[in-house]
């Protein structure tokens, strides 16, 4: 499992002026046409995307409340506690919560597991969300975790 490997081991990923990240062996990273990064194992179970947004530079914004704004803006209710907050490098905050959405689109009713959040710094915000079909995060929730830990946000000019 990639969790248990040496982060030694793992690959500095820069695609994005605005933030450097690592990833474990067997997974990839590449540039999207949304502007963001997709980030992957090569047989893996879910899709991890990663988007930056300038914003005025010394300001940092508060990112539990950019990802309340968000999942409102989704008409996703969650509970207060249902947020994860960790402090990463360079003063760069995170804010984080998992859950599980109905897919209206699939004629199936599909669950799929939701990890999203707001990673802030100083002129820097980056918005990511992991999702997977329900019942399979397992698999790497915890890797996914691993990769959000390595994150190094940089102030935009």
């Amino acid at each position: 499992m990639a969790a248990k490997e040496a982060m030694s081991d793992w690959e500095e990923v820069t695609l994005d002026p605005a933030f450097t990240l690592r990833i474990p062996k067997g997974w990839e990273a590449e540039r999207d046409e949304e502007e963001g990064i997709s980030v992957g194992a090569e047989e893996g179970a879910g899709l991890l995307h990663l988007v930056s947004f300038p914003h005025a530079p010394g300001e940092q914004l508060d990112p539990a409340e950019e990802l309340y704004a968000f999942l409102e803006e989704q008409e996703i209710q969650i509970e207060e506690d249902e947020v994860e907050d960790l402090d990463l490098a360079n003063g760069a905050e995170l804010s984080m919560c998992e859950y599980l959405a109905e897919e209206e689109e699939e004629e199936d009713g599909e669950t799929t597991y939701w990890l999203v959040g707001v990673v802030t710094a100083p002129g820097t915000l980056v918005f990511f969300s992991y999702s997977c079909p329900a019942g399979e995060e397992e698999a790497e929730r915890e890797t996914v975790r691993e990769i959000l830990a390595t994150m190094t946000l940089r102030e935009r000019a």
